[in-house]
């Protein structure tokens, strides 16, 4: 058990409760605590990155716990150096003796015999089911984009992982340029269960063709931490090459695209602009004493040079990675 003071944000949850407004609530309204009593005593289940405590256990690393596994394991592979592990969790909020008092504390629980059961499993999943779902407002950043199969897999409440990459697609006909995650291993996804409590409820799920097994006698192979790892990394990796490569094709883009603009800008504009002065601020200076149709040109290479600091209004100039 990890246990702290709490943060003034607690304290704010406190006050809410005993006012009679909505109840300890974290940030994400989905992620809710449950089991609230008037003073705002609750718990939420989530998971922890387990990291060693230097003492041969394991602590909860950062004392923060995550809405989902895939939300614990992406803020793992871009904040922690070393090795770690995704746990369940659960996070208890409860006051002292005396609910008067601000003094209470919040504890990370993690480690139960429960929790020791989970393993890792493959689902076979129907064609179609691992195109993106339809977006949902509100819907928390690390499950943009996510699959279908993924969706329903979460609404069952089964923790799920499908190896995935993004890559841009042209549309034929506006020529824009659109973001698209692709499954890594077509046809598959991987969930994290105890086998104690059964499969039907997975078979049951819109998607799920079958659990991958050795034979129709055999029970669902089961998968290692060191292998799920593996297609994370895997899948981190290239998404980070794919977030850097497109970083990089817009900065070009913006910057040739720029150029460009500046030096149609230039010739419409009278000669006698000093080295030390933006083009922009000559251009702000002397466009009243334009004509009409020059002023409009000018006004329009200006909006046209704004413009580019929209990523889609570049998606002309450059290629899709």
């Amino acid at each position: 058990m990890l246990g702290s003071r709490t943060s003034p944000e607690t304290r704010r949850r406190r006050r809410l409760a005993r006012n009679g407004e909505s109840s300890v609530m974290p940030k994400d309204k989905d992620f809710e605590f449950t089991d609230v009593d008037t003073f705002g005593r609750g718990v939420r289940h989530g998971f922890i990155i387990a990291v060693s405590n230097g003492k041969g256990g394991k602590k909860a690393w950062g004392e923060e716990i995550f809405q989902t596994w895939d939300a614990a394991r992406s803020t793992a592979l871009q904040c922690v150096p070393g090795p770690f592990d995704i746990a369940p969790a659960r996070e208890v909020i409860h006051f002292g003796k005396n609910p008067s008092s601000h003094a209470y504390h919040r504890a990370i629980l993690f480690g139960d015999k429960d929790d020791a059961n989970h393993r890792w499993y493959a689902v076979r999943v129907a064609p179609g089911y691992q195109r993106m779902a339809k977006a949902i407002d509100g819907l928390a950043e690390l499950r943009r984009g996510e699959s279908i199969i993924e969706r329903n897999l979460r609404d069952a409440n089964i923790d799920v992982f499908m190896p995935a990459f993004w890559k841009e697609i042209r549309k034929h006909r506006s020529r824009k340029l659109v973001e698209r995650r692709f499954p890594l291993l077509v046809g598959y996804a991987f969930i994290r269960r105890d086998p104690g409590a059964g499969f039907d409820p997975v078979r049951e799920v819109d998607g799920v063709s079958s659990i991958v097994s050795i034979s129709r006698d055999r029970g669902p192979i089961e998968f290692s931490e060191a292998d799920i790892q593996t297609l994370m990394i895997a899948a981190f990796d290239r998404n980070q090459a794919y977030k850097f490569k497109r970083a990089t094709a817009l900065e070009t883009a913006r910057s040739t695209r720029r150029r460009q603009l500046d030096t149609e800008l230039g010739r419409l504009l009278p000669r006698g602009r000093s080295r030390t002065v933006s083009l922009r601020f000559h251009a702000d200076a002397c466009i009243n004493s334009l004509d009409d149709r020059l002023k409009e040109r000018v006004l329009g290479i200006i909006q046209m040079i704004d413009g580019l600091e929209i990523d889609e209004h570049l998606d002309e100039y450059r290629e899709a990675v």
